[in-house]
């Protein structure tokens, strides 16, 4: 065989060689799972607010008489929260309760208050108060503050309720948002016993009763 056509024939099977390996290792690479591509952005959890605080009147309920005066004391939970500053948002029905007055409690020593607002038409109370620049927070059980007030009318057994309204907030130290978990308020029972009033109904057209909040 001559020399030209034997080297054309071992050139061809090389060819065909590289060919079929080239082929051979494409449909590997196909086959082949596929592996995720970083993005260059790492997936984090959504952050969660540490909220653990619990606000809650007591007694619940509070027993009065018409044209005396009753108490609820403002209890707090911290948990695992450092709290500075307390926002209560009080709603009760201003045809039923009168004299409403919030005073700060023992948990707090010396605390600065910084809002002391009562509006007797619609039935709110905004007290804010806090440790000083250089307090220490607060953490653990206690009472924070305290509410008085007078049953301005009722018959026995009539209810009334004094709230903490959903603008009640809790702050700490290291967190940016309230704590507060959930709050909670108490139920006014008027006695049969006390001054003579007219009666004065609770619920209908008219009325500002505030719910007790329960989870913010």
């Amino acid at each position: 065989m001559p020399r030209k056509t034997l080297a054309l024939i071992t050139g061809l099977v090389v060819v065909t060689v590289i060919l079929f390996v080239v082929a051979l290792r494409a449909g590997q690479q196909q086959n082949a799972p596929s592996t995720p591509q970083p993005t260059g952005v790492a997936q984090q959890p959504e952050p969660t607010i540490p909220a653990f605080t619990v606000l809650a009147l007591s007694p619940n309920p509070v027993t009065v008489a018409p044209g005396q005066q009753g108490t609820a004391q403002v209890t707090i939970d911290t948990s695992e929260n450092d709290v500075t500053a307390v926002q209560l948002e009080l709603g009760y029905d201003p045809n039923v309760l009168t004299n409403v007055k919030v005073l700060p409690g023992t948990l707090i020593a010396n605390p600065a208050v910084l809002i002391d607002k009562n509006d007797p038409a619609a039935g709110r109370y905004t007290y804010a108060f806090g440790i000083t620049p250089n307090g220490t927070p607060v953490k653990g059980t206690g009472v924070v503050a305290t509410v008085t007030f007078t049953v301005k009318a009722g018959t026995a057994g009539q209810q009334s309720q004094l709230g903490l309204l959903p603008t009640t907030l809790v702050t700490a130290r290291g967190v940016a948002e309230s704590v507060m978990k959930s709050g909670t308020g108490t139920i006014i029972t008027v006695s049969g016993t006390g001054a003579t009033a007219p009666s004065t109904a609770t619920s209908g057209a008219g009325q500002r009763q505030a719910s007790p909040v329960v989870g913010q």
